[in-house]
Parts: C-alpha cells; sequence; structure tokens
C-alpha cells in the first residue's frame, strides 16, 4: 500500500484527503436538516393533536445538522495546518454534539423540563477549559480533578435520571431526605425503580472504569480522551432509553430498527479508527502528518478518513434514531407515555 501523505497532495494541500474527507460531514449534515424540513413541512400539512405522541424538538434536532456541518468545516481547518492552536476546534463542536443529544433523550420523555442554556453551555465552557488546562500543563493533580469531576458529574445526573427529573441538589431536599431515611431506613434501602437502578449501576460501573483508567494512563491527549467519555456515554444513554422503552411494551417501528443497525455498524469500526491515531497535535505540523497511516481504501484514505467518513454516517443515522424512535407513540395520549 502507498503511504497516503505522499499520494494527497493537492495544490498548497499536503494533507488533502483528510480535507476532502470531511465533505461527509457536511453533506449528510445537510441532508439530515432537509430531512427535518420535510419532516416538519408534513407535519403542517397534516397537524396533530398536541395532546398526542413525543415532542419533535426540531430546534434541537436542527442543531445536531447545523453542528455536524460546523464539525466537518473545523475538522478541514485544522488538517490544513494541524498544531496545538487548533486541534480543539472540530472537538468543541463534537462535545457539542454530544451533550445536545442527551439533552434531546432526556426531553423526550420530559417536555415540561426545559434545559437552561446558561447551565448547558456553561457545562461545555468547564469542558473546555479543562482540556485546555489539560493541554498546557496536566500533572497528577489535574488528573485528580478530573477524575472528581467526571464521577461526581455522573453520579448527579444518575440521581436526575433516576429520580425522574425530581432530584435537586439543595440542601432543602437533602435534609428531607434524610429525615425521610431516619425515620424508615428500610424503605430508604429498598429501590422503587428496580430496572432502572440496575441500568444506571451498569452505566455508572462503566464510568468508573474508564476514570480510572484515565487516571491511570493520564494520557496528554486529554481532548481525546474527553472526547471518548462523551461519545460513550451518549451511547449508554441512548441504550438506556432503548431498553426501556421496550421494557414498557413500547415497540419502535422498522425504519427505526434499520437506522439503529447501521448507526451501531458504523460507530463500532469508527472508534476503532478514532483510537488509532494518524495524526498528533502535540507536534508539528510536518512530525504530525509523518504519523500518517498507509492508505487504506482507493489508494487514497488511511484510517483517520475512515474515522471521518464512517462517524459522520454514525451521527447521520443515529440522528434518524432520535427522529424515528418514538414514532409509534404517535397515536398515544402524552399522559399515557410512561417517564424515564
Amino acid at each position: 500500500m502507498k503511504e497516503c501523505r505522499s499520494v494527497t497532495e493537492a495544490g498548497v494541500a499536503s494533507d488533502f484527503s483528510h480535507i476532502f474527507s470531511n465533505v461527509a460531514y457536511l453533506l449528510l449534515g445537510a441532508l439530515f436538516m432537509l430531512q427535518l424540513r420535510r419532516r416538519r413541512a408534513r407535519r403542517v400539512r397534516s397537524p396533530r393533536s398536541e395532546e398526542y405522541g413525543i415532542p419533535a424538538h426540531y430546534g434541537m434536532l436542527s442543531a445536531l445538522g447545523a453542528g455536524t456541518m460546523a464539525v466537518g468545516l473545523l475538522s478541514a481547518s485544522y488538517h490544513v495546518c494541524p498544531n496545538r492552536l487548533n486541534f480543539q476546534f472540530d472537538t468543541a463542536f463534537m462535545y457539542v454534539l454530544a451533550v445536545v443529544i442527551m439533552v434531546k433523550i432526556y426531553q423526550s420523555r420530559h417536555p415540561d423540563v426545559n434545559a437552561r442554556a446558561h447551565a448547558t453551555f456553561g457545562v461545555l465552557a468547564v469542558m473546555i477549559a479543562l482540556v485546555v488546562w489539560g493541554v498546557l500543563g496536566g500533572g497528577a493533580f489535574f488528573w485528580a480533578l478530573f477524575t472528581v469531576l467526571h464521577l461526581f458529574t455522573f453520579l448527579l445526573l444518575s440521581l436526575r435520571i433516576y429520580y425522574v427529573g425530581q432530584f435537586r441538589l439543595e440542601r432543602e431536599t437533602l435534609q428531607r431526605a434524610a429525615r425521610e431515611l431516619a425515620a424508615m431506613p428500610r424503605r430508604g434501602v429498598r429501590p422503587l425503580y428496580k430496572t432502572r437502578l440496575v441500568l444506571l449501576l451498569i452505566a455508572n460501573s462503566v464510568n468508573w472504569v474508564l476514570a480510572l483508567y484515565g487516571l491511570w494512563k493520564q494520557n496528554p491527549d486529554i481532548a481525546g480522551h474527553l472526547l471518548e467519555l462523551l461519545l460513550i456515554n451518549t451511547l449508554l444513554y441512548m441504550t438506556f432509553y432503548l431498553v426501556m422503552k421496550l421494557l414498557n411494551g413500547e415497540r419502535p417501528r422498522w425504519y427505526a430498527w434499520c437506522y439503529l443497525g447501521g448507526a451501531t455498524a458504523a460507530w463500532i469500526p469508527a472508534l476503532y479508527f478514532f483510537v488509532s491515531g494518524s495524526t498528533d497535535w502535540s507536534t508539528t505540523p510536518a512530525l504530525s502528518r509523518e504519523m500518517n497511516h498507509q492508505c487504506m481504501v482507493l489508494e487514497f484514505y488511511d484510517a483517520h478518513d475512515l474515522w471521518h467518513i464512517l462517524s459522520a454516517v454514525a451521527l447521520f443515522l443515529s440522528f434518524n434514531v432520535l427522529l424515528t424512535w418514538d414514532d409509534g407513540l404517535a397515536a398515544v395520549k402524552r399522559t399515557e407515555i410512561a417517564v424515564f
């Protein structure tokens, strides 16, 4: 096989394949937005009572399509001259996509709970600040703090999901819970939602493994490590949602299963090629290009190109899962739809 860095030069771009492969993000992001526009137009022509089905949240879904296109543009700009000053551009938008997906899933069953914009983007700002700190300094103290924040944040989210959005980290709430636990200790150790508890314990176990691995490894590529955490937790939340649907007797339509199968088939190799690493922002652009793998497809695309293409396909199919997996509830009253 030929070395991609020697066959993909085009004009002033010496890493053209890594730039060109980002077209997949642009095309599939635009296609998803066109799908949303068509679906919304069909809904306008045939309006449905607001008392039935899951709220569509087209704004969030449109944000996912636009965010995917932004990832493509910023990833292409990074590969023009990969270095530690611009590597976080596209990575930051991947963080945004992961967070918006999780917020969208949560709001599907909690339409009365609106995500506060300042809180959501505040979380993203903290993530990016931690990445910058890890890139500039890092060290044992950073990784200890990062691990504590990771596990504490996931614990809070787990409690919120378990108590169906009713949990608040406030003094009055904690004092009331302590009084009830002291008055009826047996009730405090008996789970109200056994299935939900088991699924959340599995997710917490996965995050403990990831957190301890990160603390032990202390990977200098903190941006990639955080992206892996967000992607894995997004996939875990989608799995949780699907399992809870099935346990509550809800059956996605056949085309939603097709999207889900395609997304799974795309995510597995995409994540494999992502961790294989054929670029390195921490080195000079020239040294980063020296890491380019041999061409694997059409004597043009290497492992990182395949990450671009497969992750774009996986995101597109995952978005379609979010769009369609509750279509079977269109004729069900919202008051009869399970909350989880």
